[in-house]
């Protein structure tokens, strides 16, 4: 068994795909443009005012739990190669602290280097947002093979110095005020649950089936706090510096912990000596499509019926899909059948249990989120998780995921690509004009949104491929 590192690449296509549909949901155009499936189904047009009672589940919904999944399931491949060559339990938990305290920084830095909210004229605006893109390469930037000078350690010290001065002088010229608790929410979540994910695969890692424990006694404390108030929500509740560390994040290892699970199964599996047959031609593109449609269904499946509440014939198609996606793995002759067939226990429990939890607390909701939510998406995450193998491995598609791939393993840059360089390179160059036409202002918006997304991607694959990465 190899103890070398391992790269799964359906893992960053998936990871891919969720920041690019982040990046896509929040630049399609809003004001009841588009259809309610569109948007959040907890923002619905054509108002988009928050309805914390209003159940659903659309693909918005799905991208920021597929983000969490692909993070978990990369904790096997982050660490597992490390410790396997002796690097230390201690070592690896500062290295998980170090994490987490970067991810922090970089979800307050990235939250008032942002454009939006900046009391300032437009132009002055854009070229302000450019400047805290230049800030955050030179604090986040890998320096491996991309700064072309000696002592590359200083260059992430001179850019956090330089960042504090900008952020204090925007203070004091009331452009942005300054504050620790003015932050990213979906940064300080992933900063939370990585460091959760992080001493869970620590703990278990050896004894990974362990983790459903951990999941079990997770969900105990989730459901109880959400009760209501008794001296478990009281708990939930406590934190020492609740905009840093809150149990209102970690329940998202609700996500992550299946993720660590699929990881751990994957890794060993590619660890394998025999990994040579992973490039065979299996004979059995048929098998490969049905599965390959028949995962795309299931998600299609849950968000059609989560969303329009036709839930009854969508529990029904549901059912039918995953025995059939079973009957397909069972007869699919390929390196990853008894990955996925090991997972498959899982993929079912999570999803059919994620629609037997739905009426739990009025419903399948986003915010505050439920308990079917965060394992059902679990579930469709590890579905897409097949369907990237499938379209990678068996269909040897792997030249045409380029920018999904090369997002993935860039994720960092992706998310502050869009409003911090493309968006802002649009405004000062005018080509945003030219994007725009008065008589088809929705069909105009929405190519837009896409044309700033694709440009996103191919940044940070582009990036990527030359080993210039956001990280911390």
């Amino acid at each position: 068994m190899s103890t070398g590192k391992v790269r799964f690449e359906a893992l960053d296509t998936l990871r891919g795909l969720a920041i690019l549909m982040m990046v896509l949901s929040g630049t399609i155009p809003f004001e009841g443009a588009l259809p309610g499936w569109m948007y959040h189904a907890q923002l619905p047009p054509p108002q988009h005012i928050f309805n914390p009672d209003w159940p659903g589940l659309t693909w918005v919904d799905l991208v920021f739990p597929m983000f969490l999944f692909s993070m978990g399931a990369a904790i096997p491949f982050s660490f597992g190669g490390r410790m396997d060559r002796g690097t230390t339990h201690a070592k690896i938990a500062g290295h998980l602290i170090w994490r987490f305290l970067g991810l922090a920084v970089f979800a307050v830095v990235s939250q008032h280097l942002r454009p939006w909210g900046m009391d300032a004229p437009d132009f002055v605006k854009w070229l302000l947002a450019l400047l805290g893109m230049t800030l955050m390469l030179l604090v986040f930037a890998s320096p491996a093979k991309a700064w072309p000078v000696k002592y590359t350690f200083l260059i992430p010290l001179i850019g956090l110095l330089l960042t504090v001065a900008f952020l204090g002088l925007m203070d004091v010229e009331g452009v942005r005020g300054f504050s620790l608790k003015s932050f990213d929410i979906i940064i300080m979540v992933l900063a939370n649950t990585a460091l959760g994910g992080g001493i869970l695969y620590l703990m278990f890692r050896k004894w990974h089936q362990a983790l459903w424990v951990s999941f079990a006694l997770l969900t105990a404390f989730f459901l109880s706090a959400r009760d209501g108030n008794n001296w478990i929500s009281n708990i939930y509740s406590w934190s020492p510096a609740s905009w840093l560390v809150s149990w209102n994040y970690l329940k998202y290892l609700l996500v992550l912990i299946p993720g660590i699970y699929t990881g751990i199964v994957c890794r060993n599996a590619l660890q394998n000596l025999d990994i040579g047959l992973r490039q065979e031609k299996t004979g059995n593109a048929r098998i490969a499509f049905g599965i390959l449609l028949a995962g795309i269904a299931l998600v299609a499946v849950s968000l059609w019926g989560l969303y329009t509440r036709n839930m009854e014939l969508s529990f029904a198609i549901t059912i039918v899909l995953i025995v059939g996606l079973f009957l397909l793995l069972k007869k699919w002759r390929s390196f990853w059948r008894p990955v996925f067939v090991k997972l498959f226990p899982v993929i079912a429990v999570l999803i059919i249990g994620g629609y037997l939890l739905e009426p739990l607390h009025g419903g399948i909701k986003k915010d505050p989120a439920t308990l079917s939510y965060l394992i059902l998406t679990a579930g469709l995450s590890m579905v897409l998780l097949l369907a990237f193998v499938v379209l990678n491995e068996e269909f040897s598609l792997k030249g045409l995921m380029f920018i999904l791939t090369g997002s993935g393993k860039n994720p960092m840059m992706a998310y502050v690509a869009g409003s911090n360089l493309v968006i802002p390179v649009l405004a000062l160059t005018g080509m945003e004009n030219l994007l725009f036409f008065e008589e088809i202002p929705v069909v105009s918006g929405l190519v837009k949104a896409i044309i700033i997304t694709l440009v996103v991607g191919l940044v940070s694959a582009l990036a990527a491929q030359k080993k210039f990465f956001m990280r911390v």
